[in-house]
């Protein structure tokens, strides 16, 4: 199954928005469950690095907490969660990768077209695109929705081809403030080569 909307929530508690208390150092990965994809563990280890306030442009932020933000699929043979994924949320910002494992870049393509921006990243084919995360106010007993700030995405195939398996980084917003576009490709820069599976461009 293909999401193509970011599965991204901002939460406001009476018109304030939850936070934990921060650290000074990169967040603990919180352990995988049973219903967590098994590539999991390996995604938040490569993602939760203590320079990535920096490289998302916020240097002055910590890492709040990093949990599994992976989906479960009921047809998964093990009972596992399909599209293992890893999220580390700081002050401001949130910051996803996922493994989209078999699924293309050219996949992508195809269905992001004409929205998408094709690219180039680390020697491999690349599309960016961009769509609105999804706002939950909790105040008192009521609960309301609404569309949230914009997030950035940035698939990336797993080798030179866009025939290969592709991994996909995603950064938004708490609020309704901006991301920058090369904010996306610092974080896709320096994650997806520590991951297992990628392979890296012939010089």
């Amino acid at each position: 199954m293909l999401a193509l909307a970011v599965v991204a929530v901002v939460v406001f508690v009476q018109g304030r928005e939850e936070t934990a208390v921060p650290t000074a150092k990169p967040a603990a990965c919180a352990p995988p469950k049973d219903t967590d994809a098994p590539g999991y563990p390996a995604l938040c280890a490569a993602l939760n690095r203590p320079d990535l306030p920096v490289l998302v442009g916020a240097p002055g932020e910590h890492a709040l907490g990093a949990n599994s933000a992976g989906f479960v699929s009921s047809s998964a043979e093990d009972g596992k969660g399909h599209d293992p994924a890893a999220e580390v949320q700081l002050d401001s910002y949130v910051v996803r990768v996922t493994d989209n494992g078999d699924l293309s870049l050219r996949t992508f393509t195809d269905l992001l077209a004409p929205t998408a921006s094709p690219g180039v990243v680390l020697g491999h084919p690349a599309v960016a695109f961009a769509d609105h995360t999804t706002s939950i106010v909790f105040n008192g007993r009521t609960t309301t929705t609404g569309t949230g700030g914009i997030a950035r995405h940035l698939v990336v195939a797993k080798g030179p081809q866009a025939e290969a398996g592709s991994y996909e980084v995603a950064v938004w917003r708490q609020g309704d403030g901006a991301v920058d576009d090369a904010a996306v490709l610092r974080v896709a820069e320096a994650v997806l080569p520590a991951l297992q599976g990628w392979v890296p461009a012939q010089p």
